[in-house]
């Protein structure tokens, strides 16, 4: 039997291993511990611009409200967090503790839940999807995916954290 590679085919094979070698640099390529767009985290890029949202907003009211970063602003974290009222603001300054850590912070730092449910750790949250789960203001990457997260979501919780907190140890997630 004799077997005849042509130019197309060859190309073909050549453009496989490109991908697949792109992938695989994909996910040893470090991703940030907050997804921020800009230094923004709890936003989203539409066009080229940063929409921001209010966290305080999400996890206490449970809505999603647009935010005024040029008005109320709080860095912590490395990254900006943008609020619609100076009352937000304040209380995310109040829910800070000396540790940095703060409840209004997006559970996974942003990351879409069930993206690191599944180990994925540059899958990114909309905060138009933030639902709060016990304690925690938890992102997807759209409402579909926040149905599948939200239809196991203490196994995807567990799952999601514990991939989290080792991407973290192991340097996946960097700050």
């Amino acid at each position: 039997m004799k077997i005849r590679v042509t130019s197309l085919a060859m190309l073909v094979l050549l453009s496989s291993a490109a991908h697949v070698a792109l992938a695989a640099e994909a996910e040893v390529q470090p991703q940030p511990i907050i997804i921020n767009n800009n230094g923004v985290a709890f936003s989203r890029m539409e066009e080229g611009q940063v929409i921001a949202y209010d966290p305080v907003a999400a996890y206490d009211t449970h809505m999603v409200v647009l935010a005024d970063c040029s008005a109320h602003k709080v860095e912590l974290q490395g990254v900006s967090w943008c609020f619609a009222s100076a009352e937000n603001a304040q209380s995310f300054t109040a829910a800070t503790k000396e540790s940095g850590q703060n409840k209004y912070i997006p559970f996974g730092g942003g990351h879409c839940s069930l993206g690191l449910a599944f180990n994925n750790l540059a899958a990114r949250g909309d905060p138009r999807t933030a639902v709060r789960v016990g304690e925690s203001l938890v992102l997807n990457g759209n409402f579909d995916v926040r149905a599948r997260f939200l239809s196991a979501t203490e196994t995807n919780m567990s799952n999601a954290l514990k991939n989290f907190e080792s991407g973290i140890a192991e340097g996946k997630l960097i700050d």
